[in-house]
């Protein structure tokens, strides 16, 4: 159930379902290092030179990790409510080293807001 309600059906969610019937899946994407290391490969960057932006500390932040490149964290996402902050703001740095600490993961950056 996401945060408004509604029903989601997540990737990831509906493989395990299956595999826990008896099936086999095969994972690709976030946060699964191959999706990161393609990415990479394309780019043609040393990894100390890139970073993956995202708002999601379980796909975005621990596949970056994984992938060993830096990470920027948005909190204005899909954590805006767990931080209690509103789109465009910094949230209290307790309620940071808080949710950090509680999901076991913890980005090397982190902005407000992602905007080009």
């Amino acid at each position: 159930v996401m945060s408004d309600g509604s029903i989601g059906h997540m990737p990831g969610k509906i493989a395990r379902r299956y595999e826990s019937m008896g099936g086999k899946c095969t994972y690709f994407g976030k946060p699964h290092v191959p999706h990161f290391e393609t990415c990479i490969r394309k780019l043609g960057l040393d990894r100390n030179r890139i970073a993956h932006v995202g708002d999601s500390l379980h796909h975005d932040v621990a596949g970056a990790r994984a992938a060993g490149i830096s990470s920027v964290f948005i909190v204005g996402g899909i954590h805006r409510d767990e931080l209690g902050s509103t789109i465009g703001e910094m949230p209290d740095e307790t309620a940071l080293v808080n949710l950090f600490q509680a999901e076991k993961q913890t980005p090397t950056h982190v902005l407000p807001l992602f905007q080009i």
